[in-house]
């Protein structure tokens, strides 16, 4: 195996990599102007500038809080700009169409789809634009996924979904793709952190007890 094949096969397993997480989540299917766009290439998916630079600076004061635990106030007032910024912004540049809210749901993730549950059934080989609150790195996510199945649930959701819906996305720029593979990954390492500190507490609590007995 040469190099480049070495580094082909990280990166798909790195693609591949899939967690439970809890994100904000809406959708919608794609109009057919705007799955032929899409087909062509031509749906533009792109966020303002101006949310992507404030994005970033979320991004780096989470990096920072995380090891130090300073600038709170700062982080606070990055996030409210941002929300002024979704709340005023163009209605066809930030909502695309959308006419619900964000929905926090527990889902499964990875670079290359998503699984979510639903109160009504999605066909199948249908083509959905997917808006994504990461709310662990308070990024934005929009891309389009194609609906791969969508299986009844043994036990209904807590807003009623009855089915999980199962897409994968498609087309993905390596911008995007980059970021959801370094999303996942992290959250996977902060859940084995989390792990590795509950064991530990778990130990010294059983150790406590065996002193005192």
């Amino acid at each position: 195996m040469n190099q480049t094949e070495s580094f082909n096969n990280e990166s798909d397993r790195r693609r591949f990599f899939r967690i439970a997480d809890t994100v904000g989540i809406r959708y919608r299917a794609l109009t057919l102007a705007e799955e032929k766009q899409w087909l062509d290439g031509e749906l533009d998916l792109q966020t303002s500038d101006a949310y992507q630079l404030v994005d970033h600076e979320i991004s780096l004061e989470l990096d920072r809080l995380r090891s130090m635990s300073p600038e709170v106030v700062n982080l606070a007032n990055l996030l409210n700009q941002k929300l002024d910024m979704l709340s005023q912004a163009n209605g066809a540049v930030m909502d695309m169409g959308f006419t619900d809210k964000h929905q926090t749901l527990n889902v499964s993730l990875s670079a290359c789809g998503v699984g979510f549950p639903v109160a009504a059934p999605l066909e199948n080989g249908s083509v959905m634009l997917v808006d994504m609150l990461l709310t662990a790195e308070h990024k934005r996510v929009l891309t389009v996924g194609r609906v791969i199945g969508c299986d009844t649930l043994s036990i209904a959701g807590p807003h009623g979904q009855k089915f999980m819906a199962c897409l994968n996305f498609e087309r993905l720029n390596e911008e995007t793709s980059e970021e959801l593979i370094q999303y996942v990954l992290q959250q996977q390492r902060r859940i084995l952190a989390a792990q590795r500190l509950a064991e530990e507490q778990n130990e010294l609590t059983v150790l406590g007890q065996h002193k005192k007995s």
